[in-house]
């Protein structure tokens, strides 16, 4: 569940890499995707298809920082170049792409993959090819346990925010019946199982589980199976359009428990798709929840977020701020980061043992980034969001150091 619950919210592999000692790539030669001019990065996200919002965005955001970096000199006289290719968040193609960033791109390392069912497809080839991997939109458990010596996640785990959602309605609302609704795949998978964890913990179960098949719109037989149940509270997974759907078929039953979905979802799409395409009633906005992984992107206290506003407007000025592209931007940090502390002689081991040594890295959001040897996830904890009429996922009272009230 991350590396520990967030109370503030309210509510081995061993010795070879002990110390950072991840063995060197063995490429003979030089590094691969290390010029004298250019350091090469390597992206495979949705940017096409049902979940293409999130791929774009992510991307968008990291980009931003990305080039401003560039256009102060880089690190260390080369400029970042971001590869990216579009898998329509498809598995197959995630690993088609992969394949073709080491093996003919020959990048330096891997960033901004997006999702569970296609991140977990890597996994095998990331630990093949000694590669460096950073920056996973996904929460997922199987990325992370057991322990993955060459994957890095900024990002809390879906464990953290299933435990988010559980401790929500059950601690604070005081609901008994919780209900699941997923992707059937990896991701519905992953949510799923922390969302029983998290009510074994307090000694419950759900009351009802239903799927739906992932790149479809077709709840309906979702819809009736948990409304039979009597849920007081969904927890849905999946992308936003189906989720909207869900909600929407579920109201147009007469059904209106709390429903809830975590980081992965992009809020500002879903909102959309809540407000724009189904039109759902707004007196039942206030029971439509996502937890997130970042603070609010709309905030004006936080340094880190000021400098995403001022970039993003900079370099994609059709783009409105969204959890999701800060998500992205803060991957980039992270990134630059560590690039710049490996130094001039950049290698793939030295970037990693630049990541295992980030102790509560400052990146203007009230919370650091620390890595270690054995521990690869950067933050921890998590926020509560509620959506508005106008289809905007904020925090209460629009201040993320409070809780949903």
């Amino acid at each position: 569940m991350g590396k520990r619950i967030l109370t503030a919210l309210i509510i081995g592999q061993t010795a070879l890499y002990i110390c950072g000692c991840v063995p060197e790539n063995k490429n003979v030669g030089k590094t691969p995707g290390i010029t004298d001019t250019e350091i090469i990065i390597g992206s495979s996200s949705a940017l096409g298809g049902h979940a293409s919002f999130l791929g774009t965005q992510t991307i968008h955001g990291s980009l931003a920082y990305v080039n401003e970096i560039n256009e102060q000199g880089g690190i260390h006289g080369r400029k970042i170049r971001v590869i990216t290719y579009d898998d329509q968040y498809d598995p197959p193609k995630t690993v088609t792409n992969t394949q073709r960033l080491i093996k003919y791109d020959k990048v330096f390392a891997l960033f901004d993959y997006v999702g569970t069912p296609t991140s977990v497809k890597i996994i095998d080839i990331v630990q093949e090819a000694g590669i460096p991997a950073l920056g996973f939109f996904t929460g997922a458990e199987a990325l992370r346990t057991p322990y993955r010596p060459y994957m890095f996640h900024v990002r809390d785990s879906y464990y953290s925010e299933a435990e988010g959602s559980v401790a929500y309605f059950v601690d604070m609302l005081g609901l008994k019946k919780i209900a699941v609704m997923y992707q059937e795949d990896d991701f519905g998978l992953a949510v799923l199982t922390g969302v029983q964890l998290a009510l074994e913990r307090r000694n419950m179960e759900t009351i009802a589980t239903a799927t739906y098949i992932r790149g479809t719109m077709d709840v309906e037989e979702a819809v009736q199976t948990i409304k039979k149940s009597g849920a007081e509270a969904v927890v849905m997974v999946g992308t936003y359009s189906p989720l909207a759907k869900f909600i929407k078929k579920s109201h147009d039953a007469g059904f209106t428990p709390y429903f809830h979905t975590v980081s992965f979802v992009g809020s500002e799409a879903f909102g959309k798709e809540i407000v724009e395409t189904q039109k759902i009633n707004p007196a039942q906005h206030d029971k439509i929840i996502v937890t997130q992984v970042v603070p609010c992107p709309f905030s004006d206290h936080l340094a880190g977020v000021r400098e995403y506003q001022k970039l993003i407007k900079k370099y994609y000025p059709n783009d409105k701020p969204n959890f999701v592209a800060l998500e992205g931007f803060i991957n980039a940090k992270v990134l630059v980061k560590a690039l710049r502390d490996a130094g001039r002689d950049l290698t793939r081991g030295k970037f990693i043992a630049a990541l295992e040594s980030l102790q509560n890295y400052d990146i203007g959001i009230d919370k650091g980034i620390t890595y270690g040897a054995l521990d690869h996830q950067g933050l921890e904890g998590i926020y509560y969001s509620k959506v508005t009429k106008q289809g905007i996922f904020r925090f209460s009272g629009h201040n993320e150091k409070k809780d949903i009230k």
